[in-house]
């Protein structure tokens, strides 16, 4: 009858040992920290994930109110609102409406000006915006080239 005691005594302390371990044992699947991705604007100013992209230095097309989805990751996925704020041709009216901006595949850079200037960062190589168009309707354009990519060495 003691040895029967003993031995549900024993497991029920390897049980509780076991539960203890698996409970106090690091998770496995945590997300690692990486570096942040940048967006680096015409004028040098780096910044995480934007909520205005201007597409020139003065009057010219623009989007604002960005909200992300994923910034940070492989691929993240912006939406806003597209205008502009030049003149219109005579007779014609600016494209304005609602804009998606896809972002992918970053790459490390150092740029040889703006804020970040010779520092080691990351940012985006690939980026493509859905935006409207004046005729009606919406079209993709690639903007990789205002992504920063001209600012690195």
């Amino acid at each position: 009858m003691k040895t029967r005691e003993t031995a549900a005594k024993v497991a029920i302390l390897i049980g509780a040992l076991v539960a203890c371990l698996a409970l106090s044992a690091p998770a496995t699947s945590a997300k690692t920290s990486k570096a942040p991705i940048f967006w680096i604007d015409l004028m040098g100013t780096a910044s995480k994930h934007p909520r205005h992209i201007f597409f020139s230095a003065n009057a010219g097309s623009q989007v604002n109110k960005i909200k992300w989805n994923g910034w940070g990751k492989n691929r993240s996925v912006g939406r806003g609102h597209y205008f502009v704020t030049s003149p219109p041709p005579p007779g014609r009216k600016n494209p304005e409406g609602p804009a998606r901006i896809v972002v992918w595949k970053p790459f490390k850079c150092v740029p040889a000006f703006g804020n970040r200037k010779g520092k080691v960062t990351w940012m985006y190589s690939h980026a493509r915006m859905l935006r409207p168009v004046p005729s009606g309707g919406r079209k993709w354009v690639d903007i990789s080239a205002y992504a920063g990519e001209g600012a690195c060495r």
